[in-house]
């Protein structure tokens, strides 16, 4: 079935930071990202997702699709960036060392489970690009001039994704957790 007609950009599916290690990301958000009150440290699974009334519905065959994926181990530790037009966007590059293709096999599985839903995987002629956004900068030549100063302080981020989140909004407060996807590959 397709959700398409049932879209709210009030709510994703994400990969979060914990919290207790959000810190020097969160301070730098906090300097250059223009989302940073909006959104907590996360990378974008699916965005938009369906409305707040539908999550419960939802929730079920997603865990399935969820849990059949095991845990594992996330790192950050550097940046990249994409250039839209005259402006970047810099970013944490997401590792898996362990399974290079995890992020990208659990968002395709979403997406097989929400027909409809493939704005992430569209975007871009790359297809899905997993991707933690840092800020946002003027041009190419102070984006890299950022890049190099934040790698020179940065401390790598290390931690097992082993919940997934459904998160929403309302009206424009912040975007908090409604329901946790359990991964355990079983």
């Amino acid at each position: 079935m397709d959700n398409s007609n049932n879209k709210d950009f009030k709510s994703a599916i994400i990969v979060a930071v914990p919290e207790e290690l959000n810190t020097q990301i969160q301070d730098l958000r906090k300097l250059y990202d223009k989302a940073f009150v909006r959104w907590m440290p996360h990378i974008n699974l699916i965005f938009p997702f369906v409305k707040i009334e539908d999550f419960d519905n939802k929730f079920t065959e997603l865990q399935k699709v969820i849990g059949t994926f095991k845990p594992f181990k996330l790192v950050y530790r550097d940046f990249g960036y994409f250039q839209h037009g005259k402006s970047c966007v810099v970013w944490l590059r997401p590792e898996t060392p362990e399974d290079p293709t995890i992020l990208t096999r659990i968002q395709s599985a979403l997406e097989g489970a929400l027909p409809g839903f493939n704005e992430l995987s569209t975007k871009s002629e790359a297809g899905f690009q997993p991707h933690l956004t840092v800020g946002q900068f003027g041009g190419l030549k102070q984006t890299t001039d950022k890049i190099e100063s934040f790698k020179k302080t940065f401390k790598a981020i290390e931690f097992t994704v082993s919940e997934i989140y459904m998160i929403h909004r309302d009206g424009d407060v912040p975007f908090t957790i409604r329901h946790c996807l359990k991964l355990n590959g079983n």
